[in-house]
């Protein structure tokens, strides 16, 4: 066991490095402060997924439609990740949390056939203004200095104003599903613990609804329409949320 555990220890060392390389060669300066430089580059792409696979229970993220994969900079130093993307669909805790409950309610008297027709644009559109937390990692090396906790309190500010400047849309809050249901990273930065989900799971090779795929191909930025399904190995995973504006 401390064999592997130092097995990766080293690859994360040598991925760091690389990344660092790749950092100095494509952009002008490294941040000293603690600062998030976007993940564009294909081969720091190629790199950072290969770093959560090695430190993230939930391993790389390969979302469709929007996804920005944020590195954590201090002192110069690649530390760490963030993975922000295009949040699910009808997750009952989150949006009666963040107040996209009211766009669903009520949908028979609004003409829908049912709430998540096309015809239902405010969901749609206020569902894209909720950014999902994706992932978050920190290098083993670089542990233990709150580096997390303090990325996350960034993420509020700057991290949420890369997103807008890129996709060119509000965010009005963000959502997070894991499996903590204590997790400092969230309670020390104001997020709140909605609760818990049913245990559904993101299917992409079904779609959550025909109608929006027709959406899809028209509506910039509505690209997340993955079907729920509930597998027999189900985990209910915890949703934190926080909101920064009102729907």
């Amino acid at each position: 066991m401390a064999r592997t555990h130092k097995s990766i220890s080293c690859r994360c060392e040598r991925i760091q490095e690389l990344g660092n390389t790749l950092m100095a060669e494509r952009y002008e300066f490294a941040p000293k402060r603690l600062s998030f430089v976007e993940v564009t580059d294909r081969n720091w792409r190629k790199l950072y997924d290969e770093a959560l696979d090695l430190v993230h229970y939930s391993h790389s993220c390969q979302r469709v439609g929007r996804c920005m994969r944020l590195a954590v900079v201090e002192e110069g130093q690649w530390v760490g990740g963030i993975v922000l993307g295009s949040t699910f669909p009808n997750i009952l805790v989150r949006d009666e949390n963040v107040g996209l409950r009211k766009f669903v309610t009520n949908y028979k008297r609004r003409g829908f056939s049912n709430p998540w027709t096309r015809k239902n644009r405010s969901y749609w559109r206020n569902l894209q203004r909720v950014v999902n937390h994706a992932r978050t990692f920190v290098f083993p090396q670089f542990q233990g200095r709150g580096i997390g906790i303090r990325a996350h309190r960034l993420l509020l500010t700057k991290g949420v104003k890369m997103w807008e400047q890129k996709y060119r849309d509000e965010v009005y809050a963000l959502d997070t599903l894991c499996t903590a249901d204590e997790s400092k990273l969230f309670l020390l930065n104001g997020w709140t613990r909605a609760g818990q989900t049913k245990g559904y799971t993101l299917d992409r090779t079904q779609i959550f609804s025909k109608a929006m795929k027709v959406v899809d191909s028209r509506e910039k930025g509505i690209k997340n329409n993955g079907a729920l399904t509930k597998p027999q190995d189900s985990i209910q995973w915890w949703v934190w949320t926080i909101q920064l504006k009102a729907f």
